[in-house]
């Protein structure tokens, strides 16, 4: 599945038998996606890092009704692999976040040394106040969820709460990254004259409390209705499954 991470994945679902969830090949995946969070002092997950985007769905997705409908939805940044990803799902998620968020946060770099094997200490990672972030953090407990249903591997990323930044109060420094970020993939050659460049920066990230998801994995409607950024909007469905997974609720602090 990608750098320092098992070779596999756990599936989404049980197997008809009742069996506990079973490992799948590394390459299975067709799409990555990374949520990255933060911890409290005692070790809880305390924000995440979301998106908005407007997206044409069907009417059935969020809720009743037919045809198409604009809604403005809450998605984790993701996207589909490509064959420059190597079939790791760790540079796909990578990717896929640079080229949607312009790397907001400059976060992307914490995906180069996570391991995802659910190991780690969370004590001994700490961050005292107004220390230094070492240049190979790796936070702990991070986590790789294989969804069967959609093919997806999400990868749960931890990177330090001196990272979080309240909406409009970004550093112009990270402001001034991104805006380098938008101008390479700008720049990049096209394969063909005809190749059709995807979205880039398209969504709108920002940092919630983990209660927020919390509510969304109790949630019994197929796409939560929540109030976020002074907007209505839905959480994408396929993404409140994967929050109710077992593995999620335990990541959420959920009894079962």
């Amino acid at each position: 599945m990608g750098k320092k991470k098992d070779k596999e994945a756990k599936a989404a679902e049980p197997d008809k038998t009742g069996a506990a969830p079973c490992a799948v090949p590394e390459d299975a995946y067709r799409s990555a996606a990374v949520v990255f969070f933060t911890r409290s002092e005692e070790g809880k997950v305390a924000k995440v890092l979301v998106a908005l985007e407007e997206r044409k769905v069907s009417a059935s997705f969020v809720g009743d009704g037919t045809g198409k409908v604009n809604q403005l939805l809450v998605v984790f940044p993701m996207g589909r692999k490509e064959k420059k990803d190597k079939n790791d799902a760790v540079e796909t998620a990578k990717r896929e976040y640079i080229e949607e968020t312009l790397d907001y946060g400059s976060l992307a770099r914490y995906l180069d040394f996570a391991d995802f094997d659910g190991g780690g200490d969370i004590a001994a990672t700490r961050i005292p106040p107004g220390g230094k972030v070492p240049m190979t953090w790796s936070g702990a407990e991070n986590l790789a969820l294989y969804f069967a249903p959609a093919a997806m591997t999400l990868l749960f990323c931890e990177v330090p709460p001196c990272e979080v930044d309240e909406p409009g109060q970004e550093p112009a420094a990270k402001k001034r990254r991104q805006q380098d970020t938008a101008a390479e993939l700008e720049a990049k050659p096209k394969p063909s004259p005809s190749y059709r460049v995807g979205k880039v920066g398209h969504l709108q990230p920002f940092w919630i409390e983990a209660t927020e998801l919390r509510k969304v994995a109790l949630s019994k409607e197929k796409a939560p209705k929540l109030s976020l950024q002074q907007q209505d909007c839905c959480f994408f469905p396929t993404n409140a499954s994967v929050l109710r997974m077992p593995e999620a609720r335990k990541w959420l602090d959920i009894s079962s």
